[in-house]
């Protein structure tokens, strides 16, 4: 869609490129600053295209569970999509249409998670690493947990590191990809990237089968080879917006140290089991691991303030559901006991919401409860400098910015 949307204000933009300049150099989240002075509801121009955000809980839920008729699909390849499809191919988490096909692979990709512990080897060690190899080293574990979850064999981490490498420099480029122009030096860059990552995931996929059924094979049968490729390619994306909340949330902790101790006297004593959901709750509130979610009106319909044409792409912007004042009191707080004090179901979707929310949800709050509590039994969590901004600048895996250093606790 490339004319302007009617009766909405617009995020800042320049001419010809749109907001695309803001969102690739920003280091703070361009559309809560715009919902700050525009409202839930807003135009982004993406310079080809224009897509509506909406940021309201009861907006949200509109258009992600209660008219599953108005929004049918994900808009395919366009909004803020256009990037991130074609490396990612033709795997669940990229399916456009809730077709019956859409529905066998869910079913499938369910049962292939119901059956697995996350993490289940957390003996990495995380002691004297700077922020950055920490992040590093929870993508390549994570991509290492998935892979094995999938195809039923731990990869070489070797490769798991170059896959997970791959994929964050991929997604580093999101916003540039969008750019009006060629960019032969990107698009090189990223068909190396691509073809990188594509023969070493299938070369897990070939040795996988020929060993046994791999537990992808098992749930989801008749799959090509090419088709599992794309399958745990777009699974293993995971690793880059699982790290993001894992990070911050050693951030938060750090930074609030009575939460820190409450917690790991929680998990020690196994006394305050909702105390550690709720903190878990909090950390994902403040940094979900969804930041948006792309939808496409098939048909005319209202949301609160605005009327949406057929057609339109609209942008669930996850950040601001989490932080809207009508559902949270002292948004910007980091404050778990607020999950026992009100209702928070309907403002809380970091893995989606509705038919096609995260199948691989209770996998993700597991992996993201255990990294936590592993390195809160054993290490004391010490800030360095100031609070970072809590919602990182975008793309299409957050770029966190916290700073923080781990201290083993000193056995008592």
């Amino acid at each position: 869609m490339r004319s302007r949307l009617e009766g909405v204000s617009y995020a800042p933009r320049l001419p010809f490129v749109g907001s695309l300049i803001h969102l690739q150099t920003a280091r703070k989240d361009l559309l809560l600053d715009a919902a700050d002075a525009l409202g839930d509801t807003f135009g982004l121009d993406l310079g080809r295209e224009q897509v509506l955000v909406v940021g309201h809980p009861a907006d949200a839920a509109r258009v992600l569970e209660e008219r599953p008729d108005a929004y049918p699909d994900k808009g395919d390849a366009t909004g803020f999509r256009r990037s991130s499809v074609p490396f990612l191919g033709g795997g669940l988490s990229t399916w456009n249409e809730m077709d019956n096909e859409w529905r066998r692979r869910r079913t499938g990709m369910a049962r292939v998670f119901r059956s697995r512990s996350p993490l289940s080897d957390t003996s990495f060690t995380l002691e004297d690493a700077t922020v950055s190899q920490i992040r590093a080293t929870l993508e390549r574990e994570i991509v290492i947990d998935l892979a094995a979850a999938l195809l039923g064999q731990r990869p070489d981490g070797v490769e798991a590191d170059d896959v997970a490498e791959g994929l964050h420099r991929l997604a580093e480029t999101f916003w540039s990809g969008k750019l009006p122009g060629p960019h032969p030096v990107l698009a090189a860059r990223t068909r190396r990237d691509v073809a990188a990552l594509e023969s070493i995931i299938q070369g897990w996929v070939l040795s996988a089968a020929g060993v046994h059924d791999s537990p992808l094979a098992r749930h989801v049968s008749g799959l090509s080879q090419e088709q599992v490729r794309d399958e745990v390619a777009s699974q293993l994306l995971s690793a880059g917006t699982l790290a993001v909340p894992m990070v911050w949330g050693l951030d938060l902790l750090a930074r609030h140290p009575a939460v820190q101790s409450r917690l790991r006297l929680a998990l020690a004593t196994g006394s305050d089991a909702a105390y550690v959901t709720y903190t878990m709750r909090e950390v994902l509130r403040l940094c979900p691991s969804t930041y948006w979610i792309q939808r496409r009106a098939a048909r005319d319909n209202q949301l609160s303030t605005v009327r949406v044409p057929a057609g339109t792409r609209v942008i669930v912007h996850v950040p601001r559901v989490h932080r809207h004042p009508d559902y949270w009191s002292e948004p910007d707080a980091f404050r778990p006991e607020r999950f026992g004090e009100s209702e928070w179901k309907r403002a809380w979707m970091p893995f989606g919401r509705g038919l096609r929310s995260c199948v691989a949800r209770s996998y993700c709050l597991g992996a993201i409860t255990r990294v936590l509590g592993e390195v809160v039994k054993a290490h004391r969590i010490e800030p360095l400098g100031n609070a970072a901004r809590l919602v990182p600048a975008f793309s299409l895996i957050a770029r966190p910015a916290p700073a923080f250093t781990l201290r083993p606790l000193q056995p008592s």
